[in-house]
């Protein structure tokens, strides 16, 4: 499969939504995972007042550390494909009592929304990284000049093949594509020409950050 299918990624999220939270905890609490959710976020520079959209927010993890910085005079738009990891996410938004989240239900290259965005979030969202169209169509709800992070998986080099085996059971879980796993950046670079990256894992996780240019 070269292409990212929507309805296989569906699927997949749909049939880990439940678990999805324990699973985030657990490998955070064993240092199974590189904290790539406060390393991407912090790449940002968020300040009080941002808009910020969190592309494939899932069940909202990344929404206290993002409030933390934009509080409630700022606009946090969430935007996930599954419905099921919507849900969980509501619940975390109304058990906080957070009036400035909203929460979308749509694929990436499907969003439309009345909304200019100070930064944009995508973390572990291979498949709308590896998706020109949903790339430019995210990157019209950003302004000039908005800050971009990106966090996730990827293919390490050849010598740390235990860690592609690990990535690889991680991934296939929720990935529809592994073309471009290397670097699942690539697209971004066309958008953010001045986007930076960052190893971890042994070259298994990135994260990549940048600006969108004012020109």
């Amino acid at each position: 499969m070269l292409e990212p299918d929507r309805s296989r990624a569906l699927e997949k999220y749909r049939r880990h939504a439940a678990d999805s939270d324990r699973e985030s905890a657990l490998a955070e609490r064993l240092r199974l995972w590189p904290r790539t959710r406060r390393r991407a976020i912090a790449r940002l520079g968020l300040e009080p007042g941002d808009v910020v959209l969190d592309m494939g927010c899932g069940t909202g993890l990344s929404f206290p550390l993002i409030q933390a910085r934009i509080g409630l005079e700022g606009q946090l738009v969430g935007i996930d494909l599954s419905p099921e990891m919507l849900a969980v996410a509501r619940e975390r938004v109304e058990a906080r009592g957070w009036p400035n989240i909203t929460l979308i239900e749509s694929a990436a290259d499907e969003l439309d929304i009345p909304v200019r965005a100070d930064a944009v979030l995508f973390h572990f969202t291979n498949d709308i990284l590896r998706s020109p169209q949903a790339l430019d169509n995210v990157f019209r709800h950003v302004k000039l000049g908005g800050r971009v992070a990106a966090a996730g998986d990827k293919w390490a080099p050849w010598w740390a093949f235990p860690v592609n085996l690990y990535v690889w059971a991680i991934a296939r879980r929720y990935v529809t594509t592994f073309q471009g796993f290397g670097r699942p950046w690539s697209h971004l670079v066309r958008i953010v020409p001045n986007l930076h990256t960052e190893g971890l894992l042994f070259g298994g996780v990135y994260i990549a950050w940048g600006t969108v240019p004012r020109e």
